[in-house]
C-alpha cells in the first residue's frame, strides 16, 4: 500500500481550538491496520473506494464507497481493510475544544458512521489546502473554516435525511408536540409505532439528535416560559399544569437550564 500525507507539529498550537495534525489519502492493501487506545485525536474519514471494518468502544460496522466514519478523542478503536476490496480513502486527524464543542451544539455528538454522505469534497478542500500551503498557521486558519463548513453540511444532510426517512419518528414528534404538557412514557411512545423502547429511543434520536425524553423537556421548557411571561399562574400553578412532581422539582430544573429560578426569569424579563 502507499499514502500521500501531510503532517504539522503542534509546535506552539497547544492552546489551539482547532488544528489538524495529519492528513492523507490511504491506497490500503489487506496488511492495513491502525489501533489507538484513548485516542487523543479525532480521526475524520472519508472512503473513496473499497469497504473495511471499524472497531469503536465494542461497536463493530464495515464502512464501504461513499460512508464517513468519526472517531472521537479518547475512544478506543481499530479500523482495517477488507483483505479482497480493500479502502481508498481520505482523511484527516484533528485535536482541540472546538471540535467537541461544534459536534454538541449541533446534536451530531452521537455520530460514528454515516452512510453514503456527499462529504468528499470538505476532504479534498482540507487535503489540497494543506498540500498548498507552507505556512502552518495559515492551514490552520483555512482548514478551521472549510471543518466548520463541514460540520454545517453534515447537520443539514443528517438530520434532514433522517427526518425524510423516518415516518416513525415524525409520528412520534408530532404526538410529542399534542401532548407536550403530559407525562409521556416511553412505552406509549414504543406501542404507538410497534418498537421496543431502545429502538423508539434510536429512531427518534436518529432523525432529531435527541431521545424522545429530552424533547419532551424542552418542549414544557418553552411552555413554562410563555406561561412565566405571559400569564399571573403562580409557580405551583404551573409546575401542575405542565405535569411536573412538584413546584421544587420544576423550579431547580429550570434554573438548571436558564441559569434563573422561574420567579427570576419571570422578573427579569
Amino acid at each position: 500500500m502507499h499514502e500521500d500525507i501531510y503532517s504539522f507539529l503542534q509546535g506552539d498550537f497547544d492552546e489551539a481550538e482547532f488544528y489538524i495534525e495529519m492528513t492523507g489519502v490511504s491506497y490500503c492493501d489487506e496488511s492495513y491496520r491502525i489501533s489507538r487506545k484513548s485516542s487523543d485525536i479525532y480521526v475524520f474519514e472519508y472512503i473513496l473506494e473499497g469497504e473495511g471494518t471499524v472497531i469503536c468502544d465494542g461497536k463493530v460496522f464495515t464502512a464501504a464507497k461513499g460512508d464517513v466514519y468519526i472517531l472521537k478523542r479518547k475512544s478506543n478503536h481499530e479500523y482495517f481493510s477488507h483483505k479482497d476490496n480493500p479502502w481508498t480513502k481520505i482523511w484527516f486527524n484533528a485535536k482541540g475544544s472546538l471540535i467537541e464543542m461544534l459536534l454538541s451544539l449541533y446534536n451530531l455528538n452521537h455520530l460514528m458512521h454515516l452512510k453514503d454522505i456527499p462529504l468528499s469534497p470538505f476532504f479534498f478542500r482540507i487535503f489540497e489546502t494543506a498540500r498548498s500551503t507552507d505556512n502552518s498557521r495559515d492551514f490552520e486558519r483555512g482548514a478551521a473554516l472549510i471543518f466548520f463548513e463541514m460540520i454545517l453540511c453534515l447537520k443539514e444532510l443528517h438530520f434532514t435525511a433522517a427526518a425524510v426517512k423516518s415516518e416513525d419518528a415524525v409520528l412520534l414528534k408530532a404526538y410529542l408536540d399534542k401532548h407536550n404538557k403530559e407525562q409521556v412514557s416511553i412505552d406509549v411512545l414504543s406501542k404507538l409505532i410497534y418498537r421496543s423502547p431502545s429502538q423508539t429511543i434510536r429512531i427518534f434520536r436518529q432523525a432529531f439528535g435527541i431521545t424522545p425524553y429530552k424533547y419532551l423537556m424542552k418542549q414544557k421548557m418553552e411552555l413554562a416560559k410563555l406561561l412565566l411571561l405571559n400569564t399571573n399562574m403562580t409557580i405551583k400553578e404551573i409546575s401542575l399544569e405542565l405535569n411536573f412532581h412538584d413546584e421544587h422539582y420544576f423550579s431547580n430544573y429550570f434554573k438548571d437550564n436558564y441559569g434563573l429560578s422561574p420567579l427570576n426569569y419571570r422578573k427579569t424579563n
